[in-house]
């Protein structure tokens, strides 16, 4: 094979790799699902279902607290992506747009966030919570997911922010809009795609947030999915049909949601990495 065949190649045989690595897991994940029990765990593996059954899935849906996890996650989960996209946006508007420049050095504190592990945080955030009232509580879990996402998310809108020209504020007052209106008609629609981001960003995160929620949440009817799926892997027998079905339905919301939102997140992506 001459090298100019193996050039063009290359490229193509790290995709098919790149693809193996992060949609073989996925696909296997969601083909155990369909499996028989006995199949699941039979040596050697199959790939594909002898017997396909949706027995799994019927037993997760009327025979578990699925359901409950599921609505829980979502309250928990749209509720930190508006309360963050809201808390964000202000603190942005007057950091970079505002008289509040002082502000702006929260952006340095947002980087420091993420130095430390958040296990470090649990006692100090659970005191917080706890003198709150609000242990076993989603809103409790909401402020706390709110305040894991938000300080990035006030650091990546600040390019969004950037692009967009001064002048376009400057037309605006001159015609007589008010500040506010400004901010709602004028900026807020040239940065969608950085609140895309930064809706998608929470929303994954709370989705998928298991450490302090596993401390703050108690009674089991407010439990969510990633604590359901922590349940089943603390059984001394785990039923990996439950596991699989259980792990493929808690994707189905992230997927939902990002066929929604991802539009405006890959722009933002694309605009973040043209900003220079």
């Amino acid at each position: 094979m001459s090298k100019a065949a193996v050039r063009k190649l290359l490229p193509w045989f790290f995709i098919g790799l790149l693809m193996v690595i992060t949609v073989g897991p996925v696909l296997w994940v969601a083909l155990s699902s369909l499996k028989t029990a006995r199949e699941i765990i039979s040596s050697p593996p199959t790939l594909w279902p002898a017997t396909v059954t949706f027995e799994q899935y019927r037993l997760l849906l009327f025979e578990t607290d699925f359901l409950i996890q599921l609505r829980n996650s979502l309250i928990v989960g749209l509720g930190t992506t508006a309360l963050t996209t809201v808390v964000v946006v202000l603190a942005a508007l007057g950091a970079y747009r505002g008289q509040m420049d002082w502000l702006r050095n929260l952006k340095f504190v947002a980087i420091l966030a993420f130095v430390f592990p958040t296990t470090l945080l649990i006692v100090p955030i659970y005191e917080v919570v706890a003198g709150l009232n609000l242990i076993d509580t989603h809103l409790g879990l909401i402020l706390v997911n709110v305040m894991l996402t938000a300080p990035f998310a006030f650091w990546l809108i600040e390019g969004f922010l950037d692009a967009v020209p001064r002048e376009i504020e400057e037309a605006a007052t001159v015609d007589g809009a008010s500040r506010w209106a400004i901010y709602g008609r004028v900026i807020l629609p040239l940065i969608g795609p950085g609140l895309g981001t930064i809706s998608v960003y929470a929303f994954i995160t709370s989705w998928t947030e298991f450490t302090f929620s596993s401390v703050l949440l108690i009674d089991r009817d407010l439990k969510t999915l990633p604590m359901g799926l922590a349940d089943i892997l603390a059984q001394y027998n785990i039923d990996w049909g439950l596991l699989t079905s259980n792990t493929v339905l808690a994707m189905i919301p992230g997927i939902i949601f990002f066929a929604f939102a991802g539009r405006l997140f890959i722009r933002g992506l694309v605009a973040g990495a043209l900003k220079t």
